[in-house]
């Protein structure tokens, strides 16, 4: 399907999809996720509090996940992921691979393990990087650690050419120093910042005490709407609140493999599983999705906060 001819399109100025038909439109036009989040390492370099993916899973060759890239044809975006997928030595081939085959490739990374080499090889491949400070300095090293590498890391891809997305993964811990981030991502020349709440599985389920209700949510996205506009920043941000959102918006593919959706609170492990990439083709675990209404809303930010 030629971009010009698909339902939604990636506007890669704002890091957002986009669409000038209506939802239902959209899933009935729709044969392929808009978007796919591929696993290549469960290993990773850091330990966030709140790790929805600490789950050891065998790592895969790089046959398998060649194997995995073919079955990924056509989607509009794929996102690499982990673990930490610059553990990989092979994760810039593996860039290439996917931009043979996808129309948008990105990547989340905590960055600390950039270096210049592996960003001038990435800039061939990525369209933008998805990379989290969850505060200041302090605040940052407390949930996550490492904010001076991290910091190094961004402005090694920026060098590079590489667009650069920032997230947040909002908690009472680092509630106080969301706007320090949302200036910092004005500072950085970000496309994006993404507001995020935690996942209840990993180690995110064993901090939920330290999540915001629904209308604290809201009243944290006003300041930050009104921030923004008194500031003239110009990062666009999103808000998402997982009430809103709903279950099972995300498609991943496992190390193995497995494609599930996610979060799904109602199920065991938050995660429902859709099939295995290995014996079946991605069309054919897309037509038994059972989230798919959920997926198009929120990645055409219809349930998001968005200013």
């Amino acid at each position: 399907m030629l971009e010009s001819d698909a339902p939604v399109t990636f506007n890669k100025g704002e890091h957002h999809f986009q669409t000038g038909l209506e939802v239902n439109d959209v899933l009935q036009r729709l044969v392929l996720p808009m978007t796919v989040t591929l696993q290549v390492t469960r290993r990773c370099n850091l330990r966030c509090i709140y790790c929805s993916e600490d789950a050891m899973i065998k790592e895969p060759t790089h046959a398998f996940l060649a194997g995995m890239i073919d079955k990924l044809q056509g989607v509009n975006r794929v996102i690499i992921a982990g673990g930490e997928p610059t553990l990989r030595k092979d994760l810039a081939d593996i860039a290439d691979e996917l931009a043979r085959k996808v129309n948008v490739v990105a990547m989340a990374s905590n960055v600390v393990l950039m270096t210049p080499e592996l960003a001038s090889r990435l800039s061939r491949s990525l369209s933008y990087v998805d990379v989290t400070i969850d505060g200041k300095r302090e605040t940052h090293n407390k949930i996550r650690g490492s904010y001076d590498q991290v910091l190094k890391g961004i402005h090694l891809l920026i060098d590079a050419g590489i667009e650069v997305s920032l997230v947040t993964v909002l908690l009472t811990d680092n509630e106080a120093d969301v706007l320090d981030v949302c200036r910092l991502a004005n500072e950085l020349n970000a496309k994006k910042l993404k507001i995020l709440t935690p996942i209840r599985k990993g180690r995110g389920a064993n901090i939920l005490s330290h999540g915001l209700e629904t209308e604290d949510l809201a009243e944290v996205f006003e300041r930050v709407k009104e921030a923004k506009a008194k500031n003239g920043w110009r990062t666009r941000v999103t808000l998402t609140d997982w009430e809103y959102v709903n279950e099972g918006h995300a498609i991943l593919v496992h190390p193995n493999g497995d494609v599930v959706a996610s979060p799904v609170p109602s199920e065991p492990g938050c995660v429902k599983l859709l099939g295995n990439l290995q014996n079946q083709e991605l069309a054919e675990i897309w037509k038994s999705y059972p989230f798919r209404e959920n997926h198009v809303n929120k990645y055409l930010e219809e349930t998001l906060y968005v200013c």
